[in-house]
Order: C-alpha cells, then sequence, then structure tokens
C-alpha cells in the first residue's frame, strides 16, 4: 500500500468515527427522541431527523452501492474512497446490505487499482 491508499483507508476511518460519534451523541439517546417529538422541535433536530430518513429508505446502503460500482467500473481513487467510506457508514446505519456490497465493491476496485491509471 502507498501513501495514498493510507491517506484514504484514514479518510474513511475518520468519516466512520464522525458518524459513530453522532449516532452515539445525537441519535440513540431516548431522550433526544422525547425532544424532537415535541412542538416545536429544536433545530438540532433536522439532522437527526434526516439521517433517520436515509436510513429508513435505504438510502445510506444505496448510496454506498452507487459508489461501489461506480468506482468498480473505473472511478477514480476519491470514489473508491468514498465507497468505503459510504458503505461502512451505511452499515452502522442499519443499511448493511447494501452497505457492504458497496465497501467491498470499493476496496476491491481500490486493490485493483495498481494496473489502472492514476485517475
Amino acid at each position: 500500500m502507498n501513501r495514498r491508499d493510507w491517506t484514504g483507508l484514514l479518510i474513511a476511518l475518520v468519516a466512520l468515527a464522525a458518524m459513530l460519534a453522532y449516532r452515539e451523541i445525537w441519535v440513540e439517546p431516548r431522550a433526544w427522541g422525547a425532544i424532537c417529538a415535541a412542538t416545536p422541535r429544536p433545530i438540532a433536530c433536522e439532522p437527526r431527523a434526516a439521517l433517520l430518513w436515509l436510513q429508513h429508505w435505504q438510502l445510506w446502503g444505496g448510496g454506498a452501492l452507487a459508489l461501489g460500482i461506480w468506482a468498480f467500473l473505473g472511478g477514480p481513487h476519491a470514489v473508491r474512497v468514498a465507497a468505503l467510506a459510504m458503505g461502512m457508514i451505511a452499515t452502522v446505519n442499519f443499511n448493511a446490505t447494501w452497505g457492504m456490497l458497496g465497501a467491498a465493491l470499493g476496496v476491491w476496485a481500490a486493490l485493483g487499482a495498481p494496473g489502472r491509471p492514476l485517475a
């Protein structure tokens, strides 16, 4: 693995850590569910609602799968990293089937990348 690969892996891990921290603070506590059910609800509830909406409609996993397919079909390095990051994020947001497939395609594309031009 070269420096670019390590940097991409670090970016994906930082994105995963950020999502896990966000879920721990704003999504998982039951108190936030009660606060966000109240009227009027605080502005802090809007990103939480978007995260849960994306989770419900499997769009975290769908996005990861789309990025993984793009990476596998010859997407640039940034798309490979994004596929891995989005796949891990989709998995922790309960969109594991498509998320893991997207992450696997992104990693597979990255491992096969030495034979490809740097894009």
